[in-house]
C-alpha cells in the first residue's frame, strides 16, 4: 500500500500540480500513515475480498454500506464499465468512486483498446479521494489524456466542466453525450450534494432537449431568414462594437472621482404586473437604462416612454408583429441575423446585431469578429439580463417579468400579445380560449410570489426561473431585484419597492449610466460605423461560406454512400470523414442537426450510422436550396 500511495501522489503531482497544492494538508495527513502496512481512516472499514483484493464498506453512515464486491471487486467493476451504453458515450462521469475500481478498470480497458474518451470524477469530500489513492494503483487513470478531477468543487461550478469540450466531434458534447455512473454506495456520504448535482444535470438535459426541439421546429425558418438578412451585416453595427465604444468613451471622459463606474438597468417584460409600474416609467428612465423585450414595447410607447434598448430574438413572424406599425426613433434595437426580415425596417435610432447560435451567423462571426453573445436562457428576458450584465450593471431591476399568471392573466392588458388574441378570436375560438391554452398548456402548478401568495405558473416558466437563479448565483457582484410583488419568486432575486427606487435623486446618476445613454443616443450606423472596417469583408466571406457548405455536403454524401456499400474498412473511413466534418468551419450544422438520443434508440445498431448521415444529408439540402 505504501508504494501505491507514493506512486499515485507522484503521478497526481505531475498531472494536477494545482490540485496537489490546494489539498496539501490532506496529502500530508495521509502521508503520515505511509509507513503503516494498513491505511486507516474514520469512514472506511477496509478488508480482504475472497480473491485477495482489498474491498471496503463505508462506516460513516448508518447502516454501513458495502462499496464493492466481497468476492471479486475487479470483475464487478469491469462488467459495469465495459457495457455498450458506456462505450457509445464520449464522456464517462463518476459520482464518487469508492476505492476506485470502476475508474481503474475503465481506464485500463480504454488504454488497451485505444479508445478516446473523457473521464470526469466528481467527489465533494477530498479525504475520500485521497483515501482511495492509498489503497489501489491508480496509474491507468492518470494516463488518461482527458481526465478531469472535480474534487471538492461546488455543485454549481460543475456544469461548465460537463458542457465544455476539448475538441469538436460529430454528435456534440456535454451532458447529452455522457454516461453517468450512479452507484448508491459511492454517493451515500454526500447525498445532498449529489442530489443537487443530479438536479442541475437534469435541468441542463431538459434545456438541451428544448433547444433541440426548437431547432427542429424552426430550422427552416432560421435558414430562410438568415440567408435573406446577410446584406444587413454591412449596414448594422454589433453589440460588441457598441460596448467597445462605451469603454472608449468612459476612458476618454474619466473624472477624478475614485468611485467605480456603475450602471443600473431596468428590464421591462410584458407580464400582467407591468400595469402597476407603467405610471412610473418616465421617472424611472431618468435614473435607469431601460431594456425592453419586444412584447412590452407597445405598452411602453402608450406611456410615451421610449426604452434605451429593445431586444427581439424570436425568428417568427408573430414576434415581428410586436414591432409592426410602431416606431421608437430614440431607441436602439438589438437582434440576431435570423429574425424575420421585416424587423430591419423598424424605425429606430440604430440596429445592433447580436450573436446567433445558428450556423450561418456563427460562420460570419468567425470571419468578421463576434457580434456579441447575449446567451440563451429560453426567453428574450434572459438575453436582456445578459445585456445589462455586459453593460456592467451593479443593480438590475425587473418589471413585468412574472413567469406566472397573476390574477389568471397571461400578459399586461393592452399589450400586442393580448391584442393578437382578440384579433384572431372567432365565435368558436374566443380570446379567452387562447389565454387558457397559454395558462394550462405546459403542466400548470402553483408557485410562490414575492408577497408570499400562491400564484399559478407552469413547467416552462419554472425552467426560465431556474436559468435566472443559476445565472444570478454565478454573478454575485450583480444584485437583481423585482419591482413587482405579484411575480413568481426567483431565488437570488429580492423584491424592491418602486417608490423607494424613485426616492433616489436624478442628480445621483453615475458616470457609467450617463455614458451608455450618451453612446446609444447618437447615430453609429452607416458610413461612420466602425464595424465596416471588418464588415467590408462580407463580399469575400460569402464565397468562402458557399465553398465550405459545398465541402460539407460532399463529405456527408460520401458517408451515406460508404454506409450503403459497407465493408471492413467502413469504420476507419467514417472516422476520417468525421474528422474532416469537425474541422469544417460550418461543423455547427452537423452538431445541431444530429439526431437525439431518444431518436437513435429506435434505430437498429447496424443502421444507426446510415440513418445519421441520411438525416444530415436532408438537413444540408435546406442550406443548398
Amino acid at each position: 500500500m505504501n508504494s501505491f500511495w507514493n506512486n499515485n501522489i507522484s503521478l497526481l503531482s505531475e498531472r494536477f500540480p494545482s490540485l496537489v497544492e490546494l489539498y496539501k494538508d490532506y496529502i500530508s495527513s495521509f502521508s503520515a500513515q505511509a509507513d503503516s502496512t494498513v491505511q486507516k481512516n474514520d469512514f472506511w472499514h477496509i478488508f480482504e475480498a475472497k480473491n485477495g483484493s482489498p474491498t471496503a464498506e463505508d462506516i460513516s453512515i448508518t447502516p454501513p454500506v458495502r462499496l464493492h464486491s466481497s468476492y471479486n471487486p475487479e470483475r464487478e467493476a469491469f462488467n459495469a464499465v465495459t457495457n455498450q451504453n458506456v462505450l457509445e458515450k464520449q464522456t464517462a462521469v463518476f459520482y464518487g468512486c469508492g476505492l476506485g475500481y470502476h475508474l481503474i478498470q475503465l481506464a485500463d480497458f480504454l488504454e488497451t483498446n485505444k479508445i478516446d474518451k473523457k473521464i470526469i470524477l466528481i467527489e465533494p469530500q477530498p479525504e475520500y479521494f485521497f483515501a482511495a489513492l492509498s489503497v489501489l494503483d491508480w496509474a491507468p487513470v492518470f494516463r488518461i489524456e482527458k481526465l478531469v478531477l472535480a474534487i471538492g468543487c461546488p455543485a454549481e461550478s460543475l456544469m461548465p466542466l460537463l458542457e465544455n469540450s476539448d475538441h469538436i466531434n460529430i454528435g456534440g458534447e456535454g451532458v447529452s453525450n455522457s454516461y453517468f455512473f450512479e452507484v448508491p454506495a459511492f454517493t451515500a456520504h454526500a447525498q445532498d450534494y449529489f442530489n443537487t448535482v443530479k438536479t442541475l444535470i437534469y435541468r441542463n438535459k431538459t434545456k438541451n432537449d428544448i433547444n433541440a426541439a426548437t431547432y427542429k421546429k424552426f430550422s427552416k425558418l432560421w435558414i430562410r431568414n438568415s440567408k435573406k438578412n446577410l446584406d444587413k451585416i454591412q449596414s448594422c453595427s454589433t453589440v460588441n462594437n457598441f460596448l467597445a465604444e462605451i469603454s472608449e468613451t468612459e476612458t476618454a471622459t474619466a473624472t477624478r472621482t475614485t468611485a467605480p463606474a456603475r450602471t443600473d438597468c431596468l428590464i421591462v417584460a410584458a407580464g400582467p404586473s407591468l400595469q402597476n409600474i407603467l405610471p412610473y416609467l418616465s421617472e424611472l428612465k431618468k435614473r435607469l437604462i431601460i431594456i425592453c423585450v419586444e412584447t412590452a414595447l407597445h405598452s411602453m410607447l402608450r406611456q410615451n416612454v421610449q426604452p434605451d434598448f429593445i431586444i427581439i430574438t424570436d425568428p417568427q413572424y408573430y414576434a415581428y408583429r410586436h414591432l409592426a406599425g410602431l416606431s421608437a426613433p430614440q431607441s436602439t434595437l438589438i437582434c440576431p441575423l435570423s429574425v424575420y426580415p421585416a424587423v430591419f425596417r423598424f424605425k429606430c435610432r440604430q440596429i445592433l446585431l447580436c450573436s446567433d447560435f445558428f450556423p450561418i451567423s456563427t460562420f460570419f462571426e468567425q470571419q468578421l469578429g463576434a457580434f456579441g453573445n447575449l446567451g440563451a436562457g429560453g426567453s428574450v428576458a434572459s438575453s436582456a439580463w445578459n445585456l445589462a450584465y455586459m453593460l456592467k450593471a451593479k443593480n438590475i431591476y425587473f418589471a413585468g417579468l412574472d413567469l406566472s399568471f397573476p390574477s389568471k392573466q397571461t400578459h399586461i392588458k393592452g399589450s400586442s400579445a393580448e391584442q393578437t388574441f382578440h384579433t384572431r378570436s372567432t365565435r368558436l375560438t374566443p380570446a379567452e380560449k387562447a389565454g387558457c391554452g397559454s395558462m394550462f398548456g405546459a403542466n400548470p402548478e402553483y408557485g410562490v410570489s414575492y408577497s408570499g401568495q400562491k400564484v399559478l405558473t407552469d413547467s416552462r416558466m419554472k425552467m426560465f426561473a431556474w436559468w435566472f437563479e443559476s445565472r444570478i448565483a454565478a454573478c454575485p457582484e450583480v444584485k437583481t431585484y423585482s419591482l413587482c410583488s405579484e411575480s413568481l419568486m426567483i431565488p437570488g432575486v429580492e423584491f424592491f419597492d418602486v417608490k423607494t427606487l424613485l426616492e433616489e435623486s436624478v442628480d445621483e446618476k453615475n458616470m457609467s449610466t450617463e455614458t451608455v445613454k450618451a453612446v446609444s443616443s447618437h447615430e453609429t450606423a452607416g458610413a461612420d460605423n466602425k464595424s465596416l472596417t471588418k464588415n467590408n469583408k462580407v463580399a469575400v466571406c460569402t464565397p468562402l461560406y458557399l465553398q465550405n457548405l459545398k465541402t460539407l455536403t460532399s463529405l456527408v454524401n460520401t458517408a451515406v454512400e460508404k454506409c450503403i456499400i459497407g465493408g471492413d474498412s467502413l469504420e476507419a473511413e467514417l472516422k476520417d470523414i468525421e474528422r474532416q466534418l469537425s474541422q469544417n468551419p460550418l461543423s455547427e450544422i452537423i452538431r445541431l442537426a444530429y439526431p437525439s438520443e431518444k431518436e437513435l434508440e429506435e434505430i437498429p445498431a447496424q443502421q444507426k450510422k446510415l440513418y445519421i448521415y441520411q438525416k444530415l444529408q436532408k438537413e444540408l439540402k435546406l442550406y443548398n436550396s
